[in-house]
Formats: C-alpha cells, sequence, structure tokens
C-alpha cells in the first residue's frame, strides 16, 4: 500500500468514526435527557483519537523501516570497485519500492560501465605493452652485420620478454644444395646438443614441419605424460611449445622454438605475432650485408693477387732477358762440352754396368744376412722382456731397467733389419705377392689407428678423403699397401712440425699416367693414393735422391731429422712389385705431396680369383650342424650403419631360422630393443649419431640387459681395441672380415651362455680378471 493509499484509509476510518460518533449523539438527543451521554461523547472521542494515532504510527513505522533498507544498501556500496554492486529487494509496489527498482537498474548499469572501463583499459595496458616490447625489440636489431649475432641478440631479448623456459635460434641456408634449417644460437639450453638437434631438413621433426606450412604451431603438453626440462636440481614440466616460422617473401628463413612452464598468455602471442611480421625483413637484410661484405672482401683478395702477380710478372720478364743473354754464351760453351759428354757416357756404361752387377751381390749378401741375424735377435728380444719383467730382488736392483733397455734397442734394430731384409728381398726378386680384395674405405681406418696419437702428440691435424666414384673394392697386396702407406705417413709426420697431413683416394686418369708406364692389360682401374703434408719441402734436385737406399735429403751427422733413408726406396720398390710407381711433388718449405699409382688386379697367373684361407672355426664341422638348430625362432639385433653389411648378415642369418632386425646407429637400436627385446646383439663400432661404444654404454645401463649378449663387430682391429669393447660392455669381440662360420659359433656359445645365467657369469667373470 502506497503513501496516497495509507492516507485515505486513515481519513475513511476517522469519518466513520465522526459519523457514528454523531449518529449515536442524535439518537439520544431523540430519546430525551441521557445521563450517561457525556460518558458516551467521552468514550466515542477517545476511540476516534486512539484510532487516528494508531495509524498515523503504523504508517509512520511501516515508512521509515523501508527508507532504512534504502540507506544501508546504499552506504554499502564501493563505488572504486563497482563491478558487483548489492541490490534492493522489492516487497511493495509503493514509492519505495519504485526507488529499489530504479536503484538496481542504476547498479546494473554502472556494472556493466566498469566492466567495460577495465576491459579498455587492459586492452590500453595490453597495447601499450606489445609497443614497448616492439620499440625494445627494435633497439636489437641495431648495428649487426652477422647472422650469429643476429640470432644470439633475438633469442636472448625475446625469449624471457614472453616468459619462456627456453629458445632455439634455426637459420636456414643450404647445404650441399639442400635447403637445412641450423641451429644458430639458443637461450637456457645444453651447449652440448647432440648433432641430430643441431640441424633439420624441411618438413623433418616439428621444427622442419613448421617451416614447411609457414603457420605457427601451438602444441600442448599432455598432464599424464608432461615434457620436461632439465634445471640445476630438477626437472620443470613445460605446459606448450610454440614452432614461430619467419617469413620473407613467402619462403621460410628463419625457426624459432620456445617453451613455455604456464603457457603462452594472449598479449605473449600477440606481440610473438608482430615480432614474426618484420623480424624476416631484418634477417634479409643482415643476409644480405653478409653477402656484399663477402664479395667485397674478395674483390679486395683478387685484386692484390693481381697486383702482386703483375710485380711477379715483370720481375720475370726482367729475369728472362738476362737468361736469353747467358743462354747465348752457354749455347758454344755446351756444343763444346756435348763431344766431352758423349766420351764420358761411354765410360759411365761400363761403370753402370759393373756397379749393377756388384748392387745385385749386395742384395743377396744382405738378404741372406738379415735373415740369419733375426734368429739370435728374437732370443735376445724374448729374454730381455722376462728380465724386464721380473721382479726386483731388492730396492737397487736395476736388472728389470737394464732388461728393458735391452728390449727396446733390440726392438730398434730388428726393425731397421726388416727394413734392409724387405729392401733386399725386392732386389733380390725374392718376395711373393699375395693378391686379394682390399677395402678402400678401410684403408684411411687402419692408418688412423697407426697415427691418429702421433698427430694428436703433435698438434697436427689428421684427414683422409675418399672420391664418389671410386669402387668399394680393390684388388692388390694388402700387407704391401699398408706398408708403403705407413711409410708414407711416417715420412710426413716426421717432416711435418705445423700445418695437417692429408690422404686422398681418388681415380687416376689418362692424363694423370707416368709416360713410359706400361698399364697391365688385365688392370680393372688404377687409383691414386695421395699422402700430403705442410712440411719442411724437399728441394727440387733432391727430389729424385730420395727415393734411393740409405739417402736423405739431409745426410750430415748434424742433421734435425734422424732415420736411416730406407723408408721412401721400400715404398718405390713395393710399389713397382704391385705393379705401379709412386712420384713426388713439393716445394720448399711448403710441404710435399707423394702420389701412389696402384693398378686393381684380381686375377693370379692361373687366371682364376685370389681369395683367402679361410680361419679355423672355434667348432669342428660336425658339432657346428648339430648346434645350428638352436638357432632357429631366435632373435637377432644386426646394428651396422653400411647396408651392405647388414643385407649380408640378414642373408645368412635368416638361412638359420634367426629372426633378423636391424638398426644403423645406436639410437634406433636403443629404440628397437625398447620396442622388442632380443636374443644376441651384433653392433658395430664405427656409425654416425651414437657409435657402438656410446650404445653399448646405454644399453647396460638398464638392468634388464645386463646380461643381454652383445658381440662387438670392427674393421681391422687395433692392438687395443678388444680392450675397449669389452669395457664398454661387448661380451665378445670379432674383427672384420669375418668369418661366417666363426661367427655362428660365436653366436652358439653365448646364446648358450644366455640360456644358462651361471655360466654366463662365470664367462663374465673371467673376461674382467
Amino acid at each position: 500500500m502506497n503513501y496516497k493509499n495509507q492516507q485515505i484509509f486513515g481519513f475513511v476510518s476517522v469519518l466513520i468514526v465522526a459519523i457514528l460518533f454523531m449518529a449515536i449523539e442524535f439518537m439520544i438527543s431523540q430519546n430525551g435527557s441521557f445521563a450517561g451521554r457525556g460518558v458516551v461523547v467521552v468514550v466515542l472521542s477517545a476511540i476516534l483519537i486512539i484510532l487516528g494515532i494508531t495509524i498515523a504510527v503504523w504508517t509512520i513505522k511501516k515508512t521509515t523501516r523501508q527508507l532504512k533498507q534504502v540507506t544501508t544498501v546504499m552506504e554499502e556500496m564501493d563505488f572504486n570497485t563497482a563491478e558487483h554492486l548489492p541490490r534492493l529487494q522489492v516487497v511493495t509496489g509503493d514509492e519505495i519500492g519504485n526507488i529499489a527498482v530504479a536503484f538496481n537498474k542504476m547498479s546494473g548499469a554502472l556494472e556493466d560501465h566498469n566492466r567495460k572501463a577495465r576491459e579498455f583499459n587492459e586492452q590500453i595496458e595490453e597495447s601499450n605493452w606489445i609497443q614497448t616490447q616492439l620499440a625494445k625489440m627494435g633497439t636489437v636489431y641495431q648495428n649487426i652485420n652477422e647472422i650469429d649475432d643476429l640470432a644470439n641478440r633475438f633469442i636472448r631479448e625475446l625469449t624471457p620478454i614472453v616468459d619462456s623456459a627456453y629458445g632455439i635460434f634455426y637459420f636456414c641456408e643450404e647445404k650441399n644444395g639442400i635447403p637445412m634449417l641450423m641451429h644458430k644460437a639458443s637461450y637456457s639450453t645444453f651447449h652440448a646438443m647432440p648433432d641430430a638437434m643441431r640441424q633439420f631438413q624441411f618438413g623433418e621433426g616439428v621444427v622442419g614441419q613448421a617451416a614447411v606450412e609457414q603457420t605457427i604451431m601451438l602444441m600442448e603438453s599432455p598432464s599424464d605424460h608432461p615434457i620436461r626440462i632439465q634445471t640445476g636440481a630438477t626437472s620443470i614440466p613445460l605446459r606448450q611449445i610454440m614452432l614461430l616460422p619467419i617469413l620473407f617473401e613467402n619462403r621460410t628463413v628463419v625457426v624459432i622454438e620456445l617453451g613455455s612452464i604456464y603457457g603462452f598468455s594472449d598479449k605473449q602471442q600477440k606481440l610473438i605475432e608482430r615480432v614474426a611480421s618484420t623480424f624476416g625483413v631484418v634477417v634479409n637484410n643482415v643476409d644480405n650485408r653478409m653477402q656484399v661484405d663477402r664479395l667485397l672482401r674478395e674483390a679486395q683478395t683478387l685484386t692484390e693477387e693481381l697486383q702482386s702477380q703483375q710485380e711477379e710478372l715483370q720481375a720475370q720478364q726482367e729475369e728472362l732477358q738476362a737468361t736469353n743473354e747467358q743462354l747465348r754464351e752457354r749455347n758454344h760453351y755446351s756444343e763444346i762440352k756435348t763431344e766431352e759428354l758423349q766420351i764420358a757416357q761411354k765410360e759411365l756404361q761400363l761403370y753402370s754396368e759393373e756397379l749393377s752387377r756388384s748392387s745385385q751381390y749386395k742384395s743377396e749378401f744382405l738378404a741372406n744376412m738379415s735373415h740369419e741375424l733375426r734368429t739370435p735377435l728374437n732370443s735376445i728380444l724374448i729374454l730381455s722382456q722376462l728380465i724386464s719383467e721380473k721382479d726386483k730382488t731388492h730396492e737397487d736392483d736395476d736388472t728389470p731397467h737394464f732388461g728393458e733397455v735391452i728390449h727396446h734397442s733390440g726392438q730398434d734394430l730388428l726393425n731397421l733389419i726388416d727394413d734392409i731384409l724387405d729392401l733386399s728381398k725386392v732386389e733380390a726378386g725374392m718376395v711373393e705377392v699375395q693378391r686379394d680384395s682390399v677395402s678402400v674405405y678401410d684403408l684411411p681406418e687402419v692408418m688412423g689407428y697407426s697415427f691418429d696419437k702421433i698427430a694428436e702428440q703433435k698438434g697436427i691435424a689428421f684427414s683422409s678423403n675418399i672420391d664418389e666414384n671410386v669402387p668399394d673394392v680393390f684388388y692388390t697386396d694388402e700387407k704391401r699397401l699398408q706398408q708403403i702407406m705407413k711409410n708414407l705417413l711416417s715420412n710426413a709426420f716426421k717432416f711435418t712440425s705445423k700445418g695437417s697431413v692429408m690422404i686422398n683416394i681418388a681415380l687416376a686418369d689418362e692424363s694423370m699416367v707416368a709416360k713410359g708406364y706400361n698399364v697391365p692389360e688385365q688392370m680393372d682401374y688404377m687409383l691414386a693414393i695421395s699422402v700430403t703434408d705442410t712440411g719442411i719441402g724437399i728441394k727440387e734436385d733432391k727430389q729424385n735422391l730420395i727415393f734411393e737406399a740409405f739417402q736423405q735429403e739431409d745426410g750430415t751427422t748434424e742433421r734435425q731429422y734422424g732415420g736411416t733413408g730406407l723408408g721412401l726406396s721400400i715404398c718405390r720398390e713395393f710399389s713397382k712389385l704391385l705393379g705401379g710407381y709412386v712420384t713426388v711433388q713439393s716445394e720448399l718449405g711448403k710441404g710435399s705431396t707423394f702420389t701412389l699409382y696402384l693398378p686393381s688386379l684380381a686375377i693370379n697367373e692361373e687366371g682364376q680369383p685370389v681369395t683367402k684361407p679361410l680361419p679355423l672355426t672355434w667348432m669342428d664341422q660336425e658339432e657346428q650342424q648339430d648346434s645350428l638348430a638352436r638357432l632357429q625362432g631366435k632373435s637377432v639385433l644386426v646394428v651396422d650403419d653400411d647396408l651392405r653389411n647388414i643385407f649380408a648378415l640378414e642373408g645368412v642369418l635368416k638361412g638359420k631360422g634367426m629372426h633378423v632386425r636391424s638398426a644403423q646407429n645406436g639410437e634406433e637400436a636403443i629404440a628397437l630393443l625398447n620396442a622388442e627385446s632380443a636374443d644376441i646383439v651384433l653392433m658395430d663400432m664405427m656409425m654416425p649419431i651414437m657409435d657402438g661404444y656410446e650404445a653399448m654404454r646405454w644399453i647396460r645401463m638398464e638392468e634388464k640387459w645386463k646380461n643381454l649378449p652383445i658381440i662387438a663387430l670392427t674393421a681391422k682391429a687395433m692392438k687395443d681395441d678388444r680392450e675397449l669393447c669389452i669395457e664398454a660392455g661387448a661380451s665378445d669381440y670379432i674383427s672384420k672380415p669375418m668369418n661366417v662360420e666363426q661367427l655362428l659359433s660365436v653366436i652358439l656359445v653365448w646364446l648358450s651362455d644366455w640360456e644358462h645365467p651361471q655360466r654366463l657369469y662365470n664367462q663374465n667373470q673371467k673376461q674382467q680378471q
């Protein structure tokens, strides 16, 4: 009931009471005098007054209560945070109720206004933040002329701005004509990243796929299998990983990888998109400046070289004029000497024939004498070694030391006798050639076993190169070929104090073959094997002399470099024995190149292919045939980076009923073992990405693979390779080229031990001892 209705109700009530009062008084007056008339009037007046007061009080109290409720709600309002304002409860339809409805509408309007104002302020703040960070990033690009510098500055600036846990910068550049994404810089990652993470082809991995699709890739980490990054003391799960391709003229020039612990916010993603839209131009500008700088340097170098060549040409012309004058004077003198020379040649021919006979007698004598000397010398070496290994009888006993000195001295003498014997046998025609198939790609590896340590000690770079068109197999005497290479490399390292020594293997074409060389009719092809050093070089007038026995460029007793001078002479004679020859090109002070030209001759005198006799197997034939049935159904994992070796082993093992799987490096092998275990593993040592040594160490870290048989396979094994393989976790060791029967015997032995753990434990104990 509103105020107006309340007032009408009160007035009507009083009017009714008044009318009733007047009616009663009229009735009394009609009946005559009445003694109680005054009392009645008083009572009726009192009732009328009380009723009026009651109605007034009721109306005032009700109005006051409603107004108090409105006042309380208004006092509780906070207009500073007016996003959730209180509301008035509408219980009546009077003026107070109308005020409540109006107040509630005002509160809703204020909330909507404040919400829009807050969102607008947040947008302004976000825009200001993005503009500020873009301006800050813009200063990073100034005064940069190298991609590496740009990558480092960019990734170190962007990563913390967007609260990323780490960042990686990949730059697109061509490698052998193929566009590759190369690792240039990173933030909060390990420096020793694997090679597989440092470069990607387009479409390879998520990094390469982002470059192909040219769109931002945002990956969420699953809660049950989160991606983790390593800190100093623990690992933290990542929530999101972002791959950001940077484009220039619709081609990908850079890919940025970022990872966030909390996830990238909207404003961070907007900032990243704004940076990506302009950074491609910056990268292209820096790349262009690098190319301009490189071209300018090349042009400057060419200009300097041209000027130097012009000066040299002028000096040569002056020298040529002086030489022509001298030639005219000497022409007359040479005509006189020609007649004297003809007489001397006849005398020299007679002397040469006599010297040849003497040399033949000397060679035969040395060949026989060297052989006779080796028998007692071997005894000296054995006995001296026993003495050197004998325990001291007392503290001052020098007998073991004396034995060691005698042993080393005898070994040096034996090496000298071997060189003399080899040279003498060649000159006497007593050396037999055993030709067989030789792996061209194994030759540098075998030489590395002998000379890597020498190169490391002298601080010399030692490398090798094999041309792509060189065949895999070469037919010659492997032992003699290795001895020639060892002599050439020994000579190169002896006379090289700094710089490098390099082996290069290529096919020799007709233009490279020396004049007067008779090409063998049955030759398959000819190799040119060069050994190049940056040593002291050889004078031109000494280059023929060094191939003579006991001859050196410096033969004085005060010379800097020792030796007998037999190495190159042996190289020349052995190369002739194998149907080839050796040449030298050298410049004093700049180094030398010795090149061995060797034909591939794959047949013997009977016209049949030459093969090596097979070594004895570990089991006799009957026992081995009975045991091969145990290979049926066994699982073997072959790990080798050479597909030809995998193919050959698969053919042998599958023929014996074995289940064969293959991997081309250690990482693939571990992945295959995790997917499905194997009964035995054949592990090659030299492989890319993860070699055999590291793979075996990883395998042995797993408790379930502690006793898994692993057979190490190596090519041209050296002295300590077996110990290195066993130490890395190998169960056994076989060198290449391997004998199939021997390989099967080893597999049978270890599969038998795998089935009997106690025998396997005993075998491991023996290897450790």
